[in-house]
């Protein structure tokens, strides 16, 4: 039988699936003739733009150095190591060139209307990974009050002869690791600008209670 992947190797993996998935749900989204909307890169430019400023507004210092590094790093590695950076200098270039160079410019700027979007839309992806990033704290507080309120329930539950249920926690695991899937897909997929303060509370939220059933339901006798 094939093994499958969980914890948070799958979690990985779906989460590089997810991207991409954001990559093509954004281009298709600056592409598609939508009726009586503007299209190309604006809607994500303007995205970026609102969705920074809001982040900026929330932030401390030392989040917004945490961000901006990995949009840097996002950037790095979405456009320059898979060479769009280089399409997008030559698309720009206005000067023609020799032999060669002169054709990659002109193939450059002719996938101008495509290589615009896909800038932006990986500028967006980078802000929301800092700002998930920037928010691990969050979720470390929770998962631990979760799991000193889960031992003591434990606790009593062991001392109390209270009943064994490995259902409900596997079912916790499962919803843990389920909801900070979620919470990337809700934060990630959309092409429009997002308040990161209606998205992530709630999820911090369900980390704390998800990691409280867990722990509370372990196995009484180790």
């Amino acid at each position: 039988m094939r093994e499958r992947r969980t914890g948070l190797l799958a979690l990985v993996l779906w989460t590089g699936l997810l991207i991409l998935l954001t990559l093509f749900l954004h281009f298709v989204y600056a592409i598609w003739p939508w009726p009586d909307a503007p299209r190309g890169a604006g809607p994500l430019r303007e995205a970026v733009v609102t969705e920074r400023a809001r982040v900026e507004e929330l932030a401390a210092a030392s989040s917004i150095g945490m961000i901006s590094a990995v949009i840097e790093w996002t950037y790095r590695v979405g456009f320059e190591w898979t060479g769009m950076d280089y399409l997008m200098r030559s698309a720009m270039e206005k000067t023609p060139q020799d032999g060669t160079d002169e054709i990659g410019r002109r193939v450059a700027s002719g996938a101008w209307a495509f290589l615009e979007p896909l800038y932006w839309s990986v500028q967006l992806i980078g802000l929301r990974l800092g700002v998930l990033f920037a928010s691990l704290p969050l979720f470390l507080v929770a998962a631990i009050g979760g799991a000193a309120d889960g031992a003591a329930a434990w606790y009593l539950r062991r001392v109390g002869v209270g009943r064994e249920s490995g259902f409900i926690y596997h079912r916790a695991k499962l919803a843990l690791w389920t909801a900070l899937f979620a919470l990337w897909a809700v934060y990630l997929l959309p092409p429009v600008a997002l308040d990161p303060l209606a998205i992530i509370p709630p999820f911090v939220a369900l980390c704390g209670l998800t990691v409280r059933i867990a722990v509370s339901w372990f196995k009484k006798y180790i």
